[in-house]
């Protein structure tokens, strides 16, 4: 039985009030990967660059292109965890640093996988924008909390969205503007939060933007602050089920 259905007498909407972090790769990247060899020296060289660029733009009036976008589009060909293939996109982030790094780290390894011929260096850098938004809304779901914490293999399922992807149509379909719920990513299992639909949203600009480089090889990621030089480091190993990588949108 699907889970909405299972426990639906036990669904109380609820006020959702918080912070969401988001990480995206920069779509302005600097082509400078070839001029440096290593993270470190293209932290530097990015640092460098960014000072002479001018602030991030954004629209008068209406949601900045960081947060629009995400709405804007259908999702993937396969959908996403709690979205179908052929319904709008959900705006996705996480309430910790910890997590939406551990997220992200999840995504450059499945990009990797899907890439026909490694780069000739053995590894991908790329430029990465981190911002948080606040969201807020009355019909809000915390999917962490009874009842839906009854079903963890559900929810937290690494290798097929069947479920979690039928919970979201049944929130889409009662009204649900934004809900939380565990990472199945994270090995600490944080907190992931999600938007239907940008009302959810309490403001209409990103919030405390910061520039990260990732240096992506075949059983590494790794993630360094241009501005305080701090990091972390993820291993294929944290992500892959009984030995494989999961990849539930194939």
């Amino acid at each position: 039985m699907e889970i909405w259905a299972a426990i639906r007498d036990k669904i109380t909407p609820e006020p959702l009030n918080n912070h969401l972090l988001r990480i995206v790769e920069s779509q302005e990247q600097i082509a400078t990967n070839s001029l440096v060899d290593n993270l470190e020296k293209q932290a530097v060289l990015e640092e460098m660059l960014d000072s002479s660029k001018p602030p991030a733009p954004s629209v008068n009036g209406a949601l900045h292109y960081l947060l629009a976008t995400p709405f804007r589009y259908p999702p993937l060909p396969y959908g996403s965890r709690f979205g179908a293939k052929h319904e709008p996109s959900l705006l996705y982030g996480s309430l910790t640093e910890e997590t939406a790094f551990a997220e992200t780290g999840y995504y450059r390894f499945l990009f990797w996988s899907g890439m026909s011929t490694p780069p000739p260096s053995d590894k991908l850098i790329t430029q990465h924008t981190i911002f948080s938004v606040p969201y807020t809304t009355n019909a809000g779901l915390k999917l962490q909390n009874f009842p839906f914490s009854d079903y963890p293999d559900q929810l937290l399922n690494p290798v097929s969205y069947e479920d979690t992807q039928s919970l979201g149509r049944a929130m889409r379909e009662h009204g649900i503007d934004a809900f939380e719920y565990l990472s199945a990513r994270d090995c600490n299992h944080g907190i992931n939060a999600a938007l239907f639909n940008a009302g959810a949203l309490a403001a209409t600009t990103p919030k405390n933007q910061r520039q990260w480089i990732c240096e992506t090889t075949h059983d590494t990621v790794r993630f360094y602050s241009v501005a305080d030089k701090t990091g972390y480091r993820y291993s294929l190993d944290t992500y892959l089920v009984e030995g494989v990588f999961p990849d539930p949108a194939v």
